[in-house]
C-alpha cells in the first residue's frame, strides 16, 4: 500500500505543477493569437492567419487541458469508482481530432491561393510576427516536454505548441522568401506544410487515445511476456483469463485467474503479493484484481472467450 500511496502523491504533486504551466501558457498564448489575427489581416498573408488559427487551438486546448488536469486530482466516488482520469484521455482525444479539423481547412484555403494567388503580401510584418510565435511557443513546448513523456494529455497540449513553434519558422522561411524573390506561392506552400505536420502529430495522440478507451493493451507493454514471467514464479501452476488495459496513461489495470500449485495452496496469499509487487514495479500495474484457483476455468486459455463470441 505504500507504494501505490507514493504513486498517487506524484501523480498530484505533477498535477499541480501542469496546472501551472498551462495556466500561464494559456494566457501567453491567448494575447498573442489577438496580435497574430491583427497583423495577418493587415499582412494579407495566409501562412501567417494560419498559425493565429494553429495558436487559438492551442488556446482551447490548453484550457481543456488544464480542466483535465484540475478534474483528475478529485477523488473516487461511488459512481466514479475509478476516479476521473479518463477525463484527460478524453481531451487529448477532442485536441487531436481539433486539430485534424484545423489542418483539412488550412490545406482548402491553401489549394484555394495557388488557384488564385494574393497580388501582395506584407512581408516583414509576417517575419516579424512569426519570429516573436517562434520564440514564445518553443519557450511554452519546453516548459511542458517534462510532463509530456508520461501523460497523454499534457503530450496532446505540448505537440500543440512544437506545431506552433515549427508553423512558425516555416513562416518565417515564407516571408524571407516573398520578400527576396516575391514568390507569392511560398505562403500557401508553407502552409500545406504546416497542416502535413500538424496531421502528423496529431495522429499519434489519436491513435493512443482510442487505444486506452478501446481498453486495449497500454502502449509498450507485452502480455505474452507478462503471462509468462507470472508462470515462471515460484508456486504458479498457470494463469488465464489475462486482461490488462489503462485506465489514464501511465495508470495501468490487470485481472486474471491465477491457478496455484496443490502443494503450494496453503502459502496462495504470499504469492499473490509477490506477483503484485513485481507488476507494480516491472510493468506499472499498480492496480490488480488477481483469483486464485487450484483448478483451471472450464475454457483454459491466457485471453478466455467472453459471452459475447462464445
Amino acid at each position: 500500500m505504500a507504494g501505490h500511496h507514493g504513486h498517487s502523491c506524484h501523480h498530484h504533486h505533477a498535477g499541480e505543477i501542469s496546472a501551472g504551466r498551462l495556466r500561464l501558457s494559456l494566457a501567453l498564448t491567448l494575447g498573442f493569437v489577438l496580435l497574430e489575427t491583427i497583423v495577418a489581416v493587415r499582412a494579407h498573408s495566409l501562412a501567417l492567419l494560419s498559425d493565429a488559427g494553429h495558436n487559438f487551438t492551442d488556446a482551447f486546448a490548453l484550457a481543456l487541458s488544464g480542466y483535465a488536469v484540475w478534474i483528475a486530482r478529485k477523488p473516487a466516488s461511488s459512481t466514479k469508482t475509478y476516479g476521473y482520469h479518463r477525463v484527460g484521455i478524453l481531451t487529448a482525444l477532442f485536441n487531436a481530432t481539433l486539430l485534424l479539423v484545423i489542418a483539412a481547412l488550412i490545406f482548402r484555403e491553401a489549394i484555394g491561393l495557388f488557384v488564385h494567388p494574393p497580388q501582395h503580401i506584407e512581408s516583414l510584418w509576417m517575419i516579424g510576427v512569426a519570429t516573436v510565435a517562434l520564440l514564445l511557443n518553443g519557450g511554452i513546448a519546453l516548459g511542458l516536454r517534462g510532463e509530456a513523456a508520461h501523460d497523454v494529455n499534457i503530450r496532446s497540449a505540448f505537440l500543440h505548441m512544437v506545431g506552433d513553434a515549427l508553423s512558425a519558422a516555416g513562416v518565417v522561411v515564407a516571408g524571407a522568401v516573398i520578400h527576396y524573390t516575391g514568390w507569392v506561392y511560398a505562403d500557401p506552400l508553407v502552409s500545406i506544410l504546416i497542416g502535413l505536420f500538424i496531421v502528423a502529430s496529431s495522429w499519434g495522440i489519436l491513435i493512443d487515445t482510442v487505444n486506452i478507451l478501446l481498453e486495449g493493451t497500454p502502449r509498450g507493454l507485452d502480455v505474452e511476456a507478462m503471462a509468462e514471467a507470472i508462470r515462471s514464479m515460484p508456486g504458479v501452476a498457470d494463469v488465464h483469463d489475462l486482461h490488462v488495459w489503462a485506465i489514464a496513461e501511465g495508470m495501468n489495470a490487470l485481472s486474471c485467474h491465477l491457478q496455484i500449485q496443490d502443494a503450494e495452496a496453503p502459502h496462495a496469499a504470499a504469492i499473490l503479493q509477490t506477483i503484485k509487487e513485481r507488476l507494480a514495479a516491472e510493468y506499472g500495474v499498480y492496480h490488480s484484481t488477481i483469483e486464485t484457483e487450484c483448478r483451471g476455468c472450464d475454457v483454459n486459455e491466457l485471453y478466455c472467450r467472453t459471452l459475447s463470441n462464445r
